[in-house]
């Protein structure tokens, strides 16, 4: 699910927040998977937003 953001930065913290989570069961894992990606897009979209393609 975050594997397109790899080359973003803080990349390996999501993944290890991600082994955390998975720890906890799949419903954390679930929702720390979304978060994350949410997070990333956003990120994505407020350092591309005006650009052109």
């Amino acid at each position: 699910m975050i594997a397109p953001f790899k080359s973003h930065p803080h990349y390996t913290a999501a993944v290890w927040q991600l082994e955390k989570a998975q720890l906890k069961g799949k419903r954390e894992l679930s929702r720390a998977a979304y978060r994350i990606r949410n997070a990333y897009a956003a990120y994505d979209y407020a350092v591309n937003y005006g650009k052109t393609e």
